[in-house]
């Protein structure tokens, strides 16, 4: 049994409910806020189901982890539904420039031949693999992940809002994917090029995100983190900077420093002509769940956090 504090019971199901740990997250107002992935590259890999949990068991990708380092830098391999009829492999690569990702796709004549690319991604940058063809129209790409094998939640509302995508919006550029991580926020997805992490989508959300019309004071509550920023303060610093000024910093190089102090931390968020000090503070701490588990149990914790003060800097 663990050890369970009066706080952290208060936010736990009761003992004898059973609740997915998306359902129980929405429950208690879970904020996803600061949880996203912090990567420099994204490799995906075409590979039919059924996929095995984790899907790096698959003989396929036997040597592949979810997080390797690469010439690109720290990057996060995911298996991809296959997305055409074709018979051969296709690897894309997103791969971060700045503030934005680059696009590359390679098609590869057999399974030894993915191998082969991995192994050159760690020396070599997909621009200087000649085999490999930028896509210039960077079109919005969106990775969902929707791998049940590895979760109830994605497995179930992954999969609902990828059906809901392909019978209502063929312009979505959208990849279906294996576990991305924060299945307690399912539906939850990656979007490309900009690299942010989002958070209970449903389509309307999805198209209101991609078009970019919504004002993002309103769309930040979905928004789990930029990619570019560490989990935790600096991705919560830079959703801060990204209300206050909207879309345009997704085009944008943001460099972030965090200052930890008694009561938390000072972060100072540089733009190209602007810099931004956001003041945040530890807030409640708050459990994750086991799917389908009696009580939730066993459950991990983590803090969610409150910011203060956003001051833009003269």
């Amino acid at each position: 049994m663990q050890n369970i504090s009066k706080d952290i019971n208060k936010l736990l199901p009761s003992p004898v409910d059973t609740p997915t740990c998306s359902e129980h997250s929405q429950t208690i107002d879970l904020d996803p806020c600061g949880t996203a992935l912090n990567i420099d590259a994204v490799v995906l890999i075409e590979l039919p189901l059924p996929w095995p949990k984790p899907v790096f068991m698959h003989p396929d990708l036997k040597g592949l982890e979810s997080l390797m380092h690469t010439s690109m830098g720290v990057t996060r391999v995911l298996a991809c539904q296959p997305r055409s009829n074709e018979q051969n492999l296709t690897v894309t690569v997103f791969c971060k420039e700045d503030a934005t990702f680059e696009r590359w796709v390679f098609e590869l004549e057999s399974d030894n031949s993915l191998m082969e690319l991995v192994e050159t991604l760690f020396f070599s940058k997909p621009e200087n693999i000649t085999t490999g063809k930028k896509i210039t129209k960077n079109k919005e790409a969106v990775l969902l992940c929707a791998q049940g094998s590895h979760d109830i939640c994605c497995g179930s509302k992954g999969n609902r809002l990828a059906n809901q995508i392909e019978e209502q919006n063929n312009n979505i550029d959208l990849f279906k994917v294996s576990h991305l991580g924060g299945h307690r926020f399912s539906p939850t997805a990656m979007t490309m090029p900009d690299g942010r992490m989002w958070a209970d989508l449903d389509l309307g959300t999805l198209g209101s995100i991609l078009e970019k019309q919504i004002e993002t004071e309103k769309i930040a509550k979905f928004c789990r983190g930029w990619v570019g920023a560490i989990k935790g303060p600096e991705q919560i610093a830079e959703i801060e900077i990204f209300k206050q000024i909207g879309w345009r910093i997704d085009g944008e190089k943001r460099d972030i420093n965090v200052s930890t102090l008694d009561s938390g931390w000072s972060v100072e968020v540089l733009l190209r002509n602007e810099r931004w000090n956001v003041d945040i503070t530890p807030g409640r701490q708050v459990p994750t769940i086991t799917c389908r588990s009696e009580g939730g149990i066993p459950f991990t914790t983590e803090i969610e956090y409150i910011v203060n003060s956003v001051n833009k800097a003269n």
